[in-house]
């Protein structure tokens, strides 16, 4: 919308001094708009429909949070709106030109990926890279979020939330839930008093997967198996566990090396080292220092960087997020940053349109950007549906 020669539909003189913030949960579409109407100042929020009788059909003369809407931008102004609190609220009538409308119903009816994809290699680099950087904050935003809700499951204790956190990391995808599910039911403040038998915790690991219970799966040719089991038998009578379902589990179209139960054992070599923690991550100096807290079991260098981006990384910004360390925070996009870039279909894609994929910030933020906006067709919130629409 222009910021000049605006007025409203009553003929009233409109400057915006600021649009404000967007607003991407409920509410008004904008909070905090600094708007001139007619001479006199007003802050509040902005609402945007299609028509004035869409404030009606949404219920918004009856919901107090639409009571501080300042003005309300409209493509056809067909009546009057009020606030719940009968307050008439001034509007602006904007016509979408056409072009615009038809590059979005492009955009709407697009059955493979999106068209502007195509187009985004010609936009002016800082404008990609602005773009891309955004996505990538707001894909660490929510994995912040996710990590917040582990740490009210966790009362508050991060290292747990780490282990967790790693935990899912560790299911590379395919077992990605699993793994979280299975971090979920370990007995983590009582597994610590065990950490220095190994034995003992691969049993815990193992048994609380539901491996252990179960003739059909792949400990079977085990030799320790009878052994591991009756250990995990007297750890169920003292802390009262439940195993989960071994058929919780995928082993479909997964190489052996990623079997879960190969990296539950993993997992326990690494807890009772006690190399792998958020204190450890936290006191590395570089990526090649906390790539090194994985040294202590065999996994590919790819692996390595796959838990470090989706473990370590959300951690550092979490956690800097938390204690408001901007050092922290600043840390963990500098990892993120050197990095390698993720080598997956939405990678390839951008890479195919010609864009650049220089790092793993990188190839979060396309991840970001199709699964938030593409697979969504929120188009009319994407830089890259933006500068397509206005093309």
């Amino acid at each position: 919308m222009p910021s000049t020669d605006i007025h409203t539909v009553d003929g009233r003189p409109v400057r915006i001094l600021s649009v404000g913030l967007h607003n991407k949960d409920a509410g008004p579409d904008f909070f905090n708009a600094d708007i001139v109407i007619d001479g006199e100042d007003w802050i509040g929020n902005v609402e945007i429909h299609t028509r004035s009788t869409d404030w009606y059909r949404h219920g918004h003369d009856h919901d107090p949070a639409y009571d501080n809407v300042i003005l309300h931008v409209v493509e056809q102004a067909d009546g009057d709106v009020v606030t719940s609190s009968g307050r008439s609220v001034p509007q602006v009538e904007v016509q979408v030109p056409g072009y615009v409308v038809s590059s979005y119903e492009q955009l709407q009816a697009a059955d493979h990926h999106p068209p502007c994809l195509v187009h985004a290699a010609s936009l002016a680099p800082f404008l990609l890279r602005q773009w891309v950087g955004r996505l990538t904050t707001e894909r660490l935003e929510r994995k912040v979020a996710d990590i917040e809700a582990r740490l009210h499951y966790c009362n508050n204790d991060w290292e747990h939330v780490f282990f967790i956190t790693l935990a899912r990391a560790f299911g590379f995808g395919i077992n990605s839930d699993t793994f979280e599910q299975w971090a979920r039911i370990i007995p983590y403040r009582g597994a610590a008093k065990h950490r220095d038998d190994l034995q003992l915790i691969t049993a815990l690991f193992l048994g609380q997967a539901g491996f252990l219970n179960t003739e059909d799966n792949h400990l079977d040719s085990y030799k320790e198996k009878a052994a591991l089991s009756s250990l995990y038998s007297f750890l169920c009578n003292k802390f009262s566990l439940t195993p989960m379902s071994a058929h919780s589990w995928r082993f479909l179209r997964t190489r052996p090396g990623n079997f879960p139960n190969v990296r539950l054992e993993q997992l326990a070599h690494l807890y009772c080292e006690g190399r792998v923690s958020l204190s450890a991550a936290l006191e590395a100096a570089d990526t090649e220092a906390a790539a090194n807290l994985f040294s202590g079991v065999s996994l590919p260098r790819r692996s390595v960087s796959l838990l470090l981006l989706n473990a370590v990384v959300p951690m550092l910004y979490a956690y800097g997020t938390y204690r408001g360390s901007k050092k922290m925070k600043d840390k963990a996009l500098l990892w993120l940053s050197q990095l390698p870039a993720e080598d997956n279909r939405y990678s390839r894609q951008w890479l195919q349109a010609g864009l650049p994929m220089d790092s793993a910030a990188d190839s979060q933020a396309v991840l970001q950007q199709f699964t938030r906006y593409c697979q969504r067709r929120d188009c009319l919130r994407c830089q890259l549906g933006y500068q397509y629409m206005k093309r």
